[in-house]
């Protein structure tokens, strides 16, 4: 391979096409705010604004990123990635190195990479939060990913920004230019990345997926999803036979009436329901994300259980941590029920034969122990435990749920202190 440091080289300034919520272009999933890709003049570009790819691909935003990292240089925009690698995680630059390392079109495009950044671009990789749009309103989300939760958000009078909120919601809808940019990318595209919302329920992923078909090149793509799968869709189904691969990533964060209090307006047998038709798709690949909180971490060993009853899902999920709202992450817990949560998961790990523990398995294992044994370190989180106090019975109110501590009676304890 080219001759580069791959400590600080990511290939998705290369070859990655993403778009945020409100259709903002960025650089990818994992830049927040400071990842919105600039035009020479420092303004934000949208997608129907797109038309050509060599302009936008070598703007000075992209041609800086690109010639500091050849520089063995952390781009302040890309600082996210660096500070997971430096507390030892795996984050979403060495995921796509992984993918890509060997890809002989990135290799290529990197040897003939100008010494200022400029590229010739091949678009391998396509990444859409296509809205807000979601027939759920989980706890952790806000009206930024899930127009349906505005309401509760104004009746509790959280802040947020209804701008940005309106743009997600509308954005999509209607894009002047999706068949031409269909058309556009398609002849060196290998990977769309779908998540916002909830995609099973948006048209304009329908066309997308449907151009893409029409294009000739499906067969040579693969899907990937985030979906809450409460929805089925039959057409969309037909489609996906049309490609490479399907991944589904299944995001559930418990078993039954749990999951339906942390993602609310779920239903248990509906989302069995479905996952059974998704797994016996015969494109799919599945998998669980779960997002670790201050609710579902003692009930974990409940979801694994879960899964290993489930032909080719996998026995253990891919755990993400919670940053936003800090009132849900673990470190509002004290030092005891991370105890507890943790001797529950280690207990339950010992319990699983030998030979179901592969590579995955192990990786993910490491991972959600990890976590928990460098929570033991950080101080309880009194500040935000207050406002989970009074937020959770709050939301319970307004949508007539039950008590947590009916669900999780761990939770009492600091509900009551």
């Amino acid at each position: 391979m080219t001759d580069v440091n791959v400590k600080t080289l990511c290939p998705l300034p290369w070859l990655h096409l993403s778009a945020h919520l409100d259709t903002s272009l960025r650089i990818c999933c994992n830049t927040d705010t400071t990842g919105f890709v600039k035009t020479d003049d420092g303004n934000n570009i949208l997608l129907k604004d797109l038309s050509n790819l060599n302009e936008y691909f070598n703007l000075n935003f992209f041609k800086d990123i690109r010639a500091k990292m050849l520089k063995a240089l952390r781009p302040k925009t890309c600082q996210k990635c660096y500070e997971i690698e430096d507390a030892g995680g795996h984050s979403v630059r060495q995921s796509y190195l992984d993918i890509y390392l060997d890809d002989t079109i990135f290799l290529d495009s990197l040897k003939k990479t100008r010494s200022d950044g400029t590229i010739t671009p091949k678009v391998q990789s396509l990444d859409f939060s296509l809205s807000n749009k979601c027939n759920l309103k989980c706890l952790m989300c806000s009206p930024y990913a899930s127009y349906s939760i505005k309401n509760d958000w104004k009746k509790l009078k959280l802040d947020y920004y209804d701008t940005f909120t309106q743009d997600a919601f509308h954005n999509w809808k209607d894009l002047p230019n999706l068949e031409s940019l269909t058309k556009l990318l398609s002849a060196h595209l290998k990977h769309v990345l779908t998540t916002g919302g909830e995609p099973f329920l948006n048209q304009t992923h329908f066309k997308l997926v449907e151009y893409l078909v029409e294009s000739g090149h499906a067969h040579k793509i693969e899907l990937t999803y985030h979906t809450n799968c409460t929805v089925y869709n039959g057409k969309l189904f037909k489609l996906w036979k049309n490609f490479k691969k399907i991944n589904l990533h299944f995001s559930l964060d418990a078993v039954g009436d749990l999951n339906g209090y942390i993602r609310h307006k779920s239903t248990w047998a509906i989302i069995e329901k479905n996952i059974h038709y998704f797994l016996h798709h015969p494109k799919t690949n599945c998998e669980v994300h779960t997002t670790i909180q201050a609710i579902n971490i003692f009930n974990l060993p409940e979801l694994y259980e879960w899964m290993r009853t489930k032909p080719n899902l996998g026995n253990l999920p891919f755990h993400i941590w919670i940053d936003h709202p800090p009132w849900l992450h673990i470190d509002i817990l004290p030092t005891q029920l991370k105890k507890l949560a943790l001797v529950r998961i280690l207990q339950y790990f010992k319990t699983i034969p030998d030979k179901e523990k592969d590579y995955h398995f192990e990786a993910y294992e490491q991972q959600i122990v990890s976590y928990l044994k460098r929570s033991l370190t950080s101080p309880q989180d009194k500040k935000n435990l207050e406002q989970f106090k009074q937020l959770i019975p709050q939301f319970e109110k307004i949508r007539s749920q039950k008590p947590i501590q009916e669900l999780v009676p761990e939770i009492s304890t600091i509900l009551s202190s």
